[in-house]
């Protein structure tokens, strides 16, 4: 972050201004690449609209609404997964993401999937010898963490990912759902590290769809609705609010709730940054009681509400140098894992793909195995 803002004491971690997310309704794979590169028709979906919110050190956010309301999208972009696509996201710490599936490779082992997720996260050889047992202990996984993960159920794969970030010690924890695919033992312990954290005074996000879960964690609550913010405040007040939208929803007809639905997904496909740039110096203009805002603000506004992100923009020399960028990034990346030298790359590059993980990184699992043995034979 560029600016550090203090409010009570307390440093400001998470500012997110206008931001939206669009994604093409590509029917496949392939064609969703094409649309990051070729100007295409396919049609469009906000799955976030013109989010905005602030989120202290010390404060534990619960991210609240029905199903597709854009909560998983959004903690995505806080996290750094995904980029906006217009709006602006400032971070002030290391966040980590704690979400089945995250980060998790199906062909690799439970502790394979450890160690390569820890190097992910910036930790040294040494540092995830060090934390391995404890980070397998608190799984719970037992003779299953040598086992692929591709044959863990979805609460098992929660349990390793969870296990895996509360090892790393972030500075912001994002919780998406992980809590509710575990069995219940696991779950009381994973609320009391959320705990700890809070008592060290860590940001906190977590999305769930227990309510009660909600009132007894959360200091504040981000109702999300159809991809923009409905409320957001003190749990109490949007809890109690949130509790009556979905009492009243369920005393409508089926019928009714079925073009509430279509309403609302209508307004994301056809939503504009434009009509929200408008709509916003409007709510500008009536909360501050003015008939035409300074031009100063106006631009302000239009800059944060266009600010884009998204590879469309982009002119045909920026794609071929982000191309090559990200090229030499999987190069380097691939260079320190293996920890290849230069000459062995230039002589033989094809080792950056045949020496990869599983192999490397089981090796490497096998030497702390080693290690660790001769360890507990001198403690005996």
């Amino acid at each position: 972050m560029d600016e550090i803002v203090t409010n009570e004491n307390r440093t400001l971690k998470v500012r997110a201004e206008y931001v939206t997310k669009q994604y093409e309704m590509a029917p496949t794979k392939s064609d969703k690449m094409k649309s990051l590169f070729l100007k295409t028709n396919f049609p469009k979906f906000w799955a976030v609209r013109g989010v905005s919110f602030e989120a202290y050190e010390g404060e534990t956010i619960a991210v609240v609404g029905t199903n597709g309301s854009g909560k998983s999208t959004l903690m995505k972009i806080v996290s750094g997964i995904v980029p906006p696509t217009t709006g602006k996201v400032e971070i002030n710490g290391e966040t980590s993401l704690i979400a089945i599936n995250a980060g998790l490779k199906g062909n690799m082992s439970g502790r394979e999937n450890i160690r390569l997720k820890a190097l992910m996260l910036g930790m040294t050889d040494s540092e995830i010898d060090e934390k391995m047992d404890d980070i397998i202990a608190f799984s719970e996984l037992g003779d299953f963490i040598d086992q692929q993960v591709k044959n863990y159920s979805s609460g098992m794969k929660s349990k390793l990912g969870f296990s895996i970030s509360v090892h790393t010690n972030p500075d912001i924890l994002i919780v998406d759902e992980a809590l509710s695919v575990g069995d219940a033992t696991f779950n009381r312990k994973s609320l009391a590290k959320i705990k700890e954290f809070q008592e060290q005074g860590k940001t906190i996000f977590f999305v769930s769809h227990s309510l009660g879960q909600v009132r007894e964690m959360a200091d504040k609550v981000l109702w999300m609705h159809y991809g923009e913010v409905r409320q957001f405040g003190p749990t109490k007040e949007v809890m109690d609010a949130y509790d009556k939208f979905v009492s009243d929803y369920k005393k409508l007809s089926g019928k009714e709730q079925a073009k509430y639905r279509n309403d609302y997904r209508k307004a994301q496909q056809e939503f504009t940054v434009d009509r929200f740039y408008e709509s916003e110096l409007k709510k500008q203009r009536k909360s501050l009681n003015l008939d035409v805002l300074p031009a100063k603000e106006e631009t302000r506004i239009y800059e944060a509400t266009h600010k884009r992100h998204l590879a469309e923009t982009w002119s045909k020399t920026e794609k071929i140098v982000f191309t090559g960028l990200v090229l030499l990034t999987l190069f380097v990346a691939d260079k320190v894992v293996l920890n290849l030298g230069m000459k062995n790359i230039i002589e033989n590059p094809s080792s950056l793909v045949t020496n990869w993980a599983p192999n490397k990184i089981h090796s490497l699992n096998e030497r702390h195995a080693h290690i660790q043995s001769i360890r507990d034979g001198k403690e005996k």
